[in-house]
């Protein structure tokens, strides 16, 4: 019998549980948080995907004792706000906070937690992360960063309704993690990407900055296109350099 938590009836009690699964130090609990193909979108470097529970229990095997000996004792979630829900996938704005034995905040992250329902329980499909800081918040930094991925974000669109999926293809980073409801699908370069995508004539556009830090953004849009279809999206924007990319995409259902 397992001694931890496996089914979870709404996305902040798979978002809660994901922190009592840390302090718990049992990694196959963390993993039971999750759903797979599970990935997570660091704004500014590495993308990590697991197939399995058992690849994301591996990997997330930490030595707890050596980390609080580090000073970091625990995990705090953040408050949460649903961004988009749908009956089988909401974006959840939240994060995280470390805390040292003297329960002080030394690390904080903002992050987009993509929860889904594929079947009977909710889990936690895809975390995309802005990248960790310490102290006070870089306000000017943050804001500059919110323009600048909007602005690579509102490219692509208009790419999209201009119908030049080669375009759009240029503006991301690879490989890309376009989750979905039970999938996540890696995308491994521009050519792919440009297959990947269904172009549409947009006929309204809502884009702004769900979370942002100096070093990415996760960026809310609404598309309406002139089919009839509508899209509320997160993407999660990070830069090298001067040079900001689309690291992954997130969309509701159509059927919200």
């Amino acid at each position: 019998m397992t001694e931890f938590q496996t089914q979870f009836d709404s996305p902040e009690d798979a978002y809660s549980s994901f922190f009592a699964a840390d302090a718990s130090q049992i990694a196959e609990a963390w993993a039971a948080v999750m759903n797979y193909p599970h990935a997570r979108v660091a704004a500014s470097g590495v993308s990590d995907y697991f197939e399995t529970a058992k690849a994301y229990g591996d990997a997330a095997n930490v030595d707890w004792p050596s980390r609080v000996k580090t000073g970091w004792v625990r995990t705090r979630g953040r408050e949460t706000t649903r961004l988009h829900d749908s009956v089988t996938k909401v974006h959840l704005v939240g994060g995280w906070i470390r805390l040292n034995a003297d329960n002080e905040p030394i690390r904080w992250n903002r992050v987009t937690y993509i929860a889904t329902k594929p079947a009977d329980s909710w889990g936690i499909q895809a975390r995309f992360a802005l990248g960790a800081y310490d102290g006070s918040d870089d306000h000017e930094a943050a804001e500059q960063a919110a323009k600048a991925a909007t602005s690579k974000v509102r490219q692509y669109y208009e790419a999209l309704g201009n119908i030049d999926s080669n375009a759009c293809a240029a503006l991301c980073r690879y490989p890309l993690m376009d989750v979905g409801v039970g999938e996540v699908t890696q995308i491994k370069d521009a050519v792919t990407m440009a297959q990947h995508i269904s172009p549409g004539e947009i006929s309204k556009l809502d884009i702004s900055a769900a979370q942002s830090g100096p070093d990415g953004v996760n960026v809310a849009v609404t598309a309406d296109y002139s089919d009839g279809r509508q899209e509320q999206s997160i993407l999660v924007v990070g830069h090298e350099g001067e040079n900001w990319q689309i690291a992954g995409i997130s969309t509701m259902p159509e059927s919200r």
